[in-house]
């Protein structure tokens, strides 16, 4: 049974929209934009505004100028980190330990071979990419290998929303090439109606070891119509948001009559 989804309007093209019932007891918000009626739809308009870490929602634009910048050839090829600078740890999941190409590679969210990545592709190319996107804050001072892991950069899901209207409308001023790489690479499930593609992300906030945060963004592609989404939440720990971010988004789909 569907949830009735209380919304104000309050502009022809945006609409708050009260989700509790789907968030529960978590701090979350949700932006979908409805690109063909230039319409957006969002829970909790002030978080929506407030940014924070993008954690593995930032492979999304690492992939892309990876791919501009020749760091990586294709989503093919076998890569290889730098084993020196990031040894592996007891913490990591079996599936990172596997040899990776990068379609495999963000589909696991594999964070040394994404930081060697960044590593190689270096702070003067990196922070170039980032203001040419208006990614966020822009700010990668923390440090190349990690300024999205609890780092110096933020963003919020209404920025997280315009990034990737632009990249998928490519004004990012990114290849044809590139651009149809990484639209194969996030795609998650399709069927005769529609086509969702997204990417996770999450991970500790504030130092805090009793604090997490996740995301889910993407869009889908749905009979000749695009709506672009980015959702997070907090949890006391991971293990807790992990896949609620992924299902309340979901059911909000189905709610709108986005997903089936």
């Amino acid at each position: 049974m569907r949830f009735l989804l209380l919304i104000l309007l309050v502009s022809s093209s945006q609409a708050y929209a009260q989700f509790g019932d789907h968030f529960g007891a978590f701090k979350g918000t949700i932006v979908i934009y409805d690109q063909q009626n230039d319409r957006y739809t969002i829970h909790n308009a002030d978080r929506a505004n407030t940014r924070f870490t993008p954690f593995s929602t930032f492979k999304i634009p690492n992939s892309a100028i990876a791919l501009e910048t020749d760091v990586v050839a294709d989503i093919n090829s076998t890569l290889i980190w730098d084993k020196e600078s990031y040894p592996e740890e007891a913490w990591w999941p079996r599936s990172w330990i596997k040899q990776h190409n990068l379609k495999s590679a963000i589909k696991h969210s594999v964070v040394p071979l994404y930081r060697d990545i960044a590593r190689k592709i270096g702070t003067e190319r990196m922070t170039a990419f980032l203001t040419r996107f208006d990614y966020g804050n822009q700010d990668i001072s923390s440090g190349i290998d990690s300024f999205w892991l609890n780092g110096s950069i933020k963003i919020s899901a209404t920025e997280q929303v315009r990034f990737l209207q632009k990249f998928y409308d490519q004004t990012l001023d990114l290849s044809s090439r590139t651009t149809a790489l990484i639209k194969d690479m996030l795609i998650q499930e399709k069927t005769d109606l529609y086509t969702l593609s997204a990417k996770t992300g999450g991970g500790g906030i504030g130092g805090e070891v009793e604090k997490a945060l996740g995301w889910y963004v993407g869009y889908v592609e749905r009979e000749g119509r695009v709506f672009f989404f980015a959702m997070n939440i907090e949890g006391k720990r991971f293990q807790d948001i992990q896949a609620p971010r992924i299902q309340i988004t979901i059911n909000l789909l189905k709610d709108l009559n986005i997903l089936e």
